[in-house]
């Protein structure tokens, strides 16, 4: 679909008091809480949601059907892309980043890449690779998880291959197992009696009745006692999945996106990572390694500590943007919210505008001139900045339409 012919400056500003924006959601082509990017569009236009952004792992694929779904419901989407990096520098020194059980391993996306997808034939292919090699650790694990199986009941079994064709869109990630262990036992034992007599088996003494609890918080307890380290179906995987962050800023600048460094923050009782504790050093470090842009995901952070580190690194020239992911099975709000479901407030709803505003300004310059916020270097043109505030306020507007009348 050609967005764009969609898409223009609008004449007039509407007012984006209150709006609601969430840059980074998953759909089904990496691993979804919603079971069709239709679903996960509707649900958006339910609660008002004004700017969404894809963020699949690996992936592009999900593109061209997010933009017409978008569009069609006024909605301004956002193209992102995620991927998982080594710093071997910094696992050798045990430098941990923003996975706290990892060390050197980082998480980064790219924010507002090209649309449509435009990427080298090189880095296109190092996409697929990854993908390939992915998908092999789960066909690993699965191997694993069968031989676990059996030891219960010859009869059960996981297909890998039925688990590729039919329940993702080509790529199949830890949550994909998780759910599919937690069908083929339910498919085989039709009494809760029985079936919890199996969990237990496989999950151990700690394992309580599935009555307790719902399908996706048993498949969270399935991944982490199965399939996360020390489990017995895990698979320790292989480094080449991992490519260095510097070619991942490469392939990010490749696709026209910007490099977005993913904040974990508090991650558990005020804690943050070796990398992330120090809020300067890493501001600093964050740049000398060439990104001018980070985002959160608020619900897993305590809301005084991500306000400030939010509005430190905004003040600081980053582009600050804010998400939901929706990578785990169960519902939830796409509405931005902090842990315990605090709201967020108008500080924060205004960098969250202000990094979609750029975003989306910068998205269409690419398209129309080939370059957008960032030059020819990776290097954001801090000069006209407001001019893309500006700019990208009015074509959000021009999608969005009447939902935002002016006030006043």
């Amino acid at each position: 679909m050609d967005i764009w012919k969609y898409i223009s400056p609008a004449d007039k500003h509407l007012s984006y008091k209150g709006i609601k924006i969430n840059n980074h959601v998953h759909t089904p082509w990496s691993f979804s809480s919603f079971d069709s990017i239709d679903e996960l569009v509707l649900q958006a236009k339910k609660e008002n949601i004004s700017v969404l952004g894809i963020n699949d792992f690996n992936t592009m694929a999900g593109y061209s059907e997010f933009a017409e779904k978008c569009i069609s419901n006024n909605i301004f989407p956002l193209f992102n892309i995620e991927l998982i990096g080594l710093s071997r520098e910094d696992m050798k020194k045990g430098l941990k980043v923003n996975d706290p059980g990892n060390p050197g391993r980082t998480y980064i996306s790219g924010k507002g890449l090209a649309y449509p997808a435009k990427i080298s034939a090189h880095n296109r292919a190092r996409l697929e690779e990854i993908r390939e090699k992915s998908n092999l650790h789960i066909r690993q694990m699965s191997e694993k998880v069968n031989g676990l199986l059996q030891e219960i009941d010859k009869s059960l079994s996981v297909d890998f291959d039925d688990m590729l064709a039919n329940y993702t869109l080509g790529m199949v990630r830890e949550r994909h197992l998780a759910a599919m262990i937690r069908r083929v036992i339910a498919k085989k034992y039709t009494s809760g009696t029985e079936r919890d007599r199996v969990f237990a088996r496989l999950l151990g003494d700690d394992y309580k009745s599935e009555g307790d609890r719902d399908s996706a918080s048993l498949e969270n307890i399935i991944r982490s006692k199965l399939l996360k380290a020390g489990g017995k179906a895990f698979v320790e995987e292989d480094p080449a999945i991992f490519i260095d962050p510097v070619e991942i800023r490469n392939l990010i600048l490749d696709a026209g996106g910007i490099p977005t460094y993913p904040f974990l923050a508090d991650f558990k009782s005020g804690e943050y990572t070796d990398f992330e504790h120090d809020r300067e050093e890493a501001a600093i470090k964050l740049i000398d390694r060439g990104f001018y842009s980070v985002e959160f995901i608020p619900v897993r952070n305590d809301f005084k500590r991500f306000r400030d580190y939010a509005l430190f690194l905004h003040r600081h020239g980053f582009i600050v943007s804010f998400g939901t992911e929706h990578n785990v099975p169960g519902s939830a709000p796409l509405e931005v919210q902090a842990g315990g479901g605090a709201k967020l407030d108008d500080d924060l709803l205004n960098i969250n505008l202000e990094a979609a505003a750029i975003l989306a300004a910068h998205q269409y310059r690419v398209y129309k001139e080939g370059e957008g916020y960032l030059d020819s270097k990776g290097k954001p043109k801090i000069e006209e900045k407001m001019e893309y505030i500006e700019l990208g306020k009015k074509l959000i507007g021009s999608v969005v339409g009447t939902r935002h009348k002016a006030q006043g």
